[in-house]
């Protein structure tokens, strides 16, 4: 049975073309740090996942890493270091990706971050698209996707910029098919002149 300490520090992960670095803030009053008791891997995933979305909520909009420390005299349980450094803990889970030099794209923005389950999809020089608190009609095709509602919400208002007489993307393309686009990191913009060029002529007219 082993005493971890959980810390949440800000964190970010920049994507160059030579490589990967993280930017961390190791400030230990952003947030409090938290004492843990354990003896298996899944365990201490358990616990970080709890902290982790704890901080989320207390602290939204942020991106951050949890750091694990295994104070002295305290035994690793069995994988530990190997678990912890591959990211199998959960401990990157709310830490956001920026792409630095995004690939640009005609007539827009580059993608900067594509997102994840719990971290926004952004455009280049552009500010995240986080979830509102109220739902909208990409809460639930997102279902429970940061990046995918954030991807959904851009898409969508490039095909009323293309097409005023659409209201919605989902008139246009299927959630299959705009799922699928996502999963394959298509550009906002490219996703939109598809669907457009794709969908019923009384439509696109």
């Amino acid at each position: 049975m082993a005493h971890l300490i959980l810390q949440a520090c800000l964190a970010t992960r920049m994507h160059t073309r030579d490589g990967s670095y993280t930017i961390t803030e190791l400030m230990s009053d952003w947030y409090p740090g938290q004492e843990i008791i354990a003896t298996r891997l899944d365990q201490i995933a358990g616990e970080v996942a709890q902290y982790g979305a704890r901080v989320a909520a207390e602290r939204p909009h942020q991106s951050f890493a949890i750091v694990i420390t295994v104070p002295r005299g305290q035994r690793r349980p069995a994988g530990f270091d190997a678990a912890y450094r591959s990211g199998k803990l959960g401990t990157d889970t709310w830490l956001r990706e920026i792409i630095r030099k995004p690939e640009p794209c005609a007539d827009d923005y580059g993608v900067a971050s594509w997102g994840t389950k719990t971290t926004p999809f952004q455009f280049d020089g552009c500010a995240p698209l986080w979830p509102e608190v109220t739902p909208d009609p990409f809460t639930d095709p997102a279902d429970g996707c940061m990046g995918l509602h954030g991807w959904l919400r851009a898409t969508d208002a490039r095909v009323r910029k293309l097409r005023p007489a659409v209201a919605s993307v989902l008139e246009v393309a299927s959630l299959e098919a705009l799922r699928a686009a996502y999963a394959e990191r298509r550009h906002p913009m490219i996703t939109a002149q598809d669907a457009l060029r794709a969908s019923p002529q009384e439509i696109a007219a």
